[in-house]
């Protein structure tokens, strides 16, 4: 079994998400790594958090960054009670 946790996102845009980046203070940013297509209109994609996020709270910051390098405002997600969330 892996100790790796994972969520889903899924864009609700009709753009592509390029950027998809995390902070647990809405102050210090880290960037998850998409793929070349970044995360395309009305796709779901599985994203895995590092592994020194392991022991770190349930609440995390999240922003994503489109095509167009428009961004959404930061919102508090919590991973622990839903794993999966939805952009747009």
């Amino acid at each position: 079994m892996s100790d790796q946790f994972t969520f889903t996102v899924t864009n609700n845009t009709d753009q592509a998400i390029t950027e998809l980046w995390a902070s647990p203070d809405d102050e210090q940013w880290s960037q998850f790594t998409l793929g070349e297509e970044g995360i395309p209109p009305s796709e779901t994609v599985t994203i895995a958090w590092a592994e020194y996020t392991n022991d770190s709270a349930c609440e995390w910051y999240i922003s994503a960054v489109f095509e167009d390098d428009s961004e959404t405002d930061s919102a508090v997600f919590n991973f622990c009670d839903e794993p999966d969330i939805a952009i747009g």
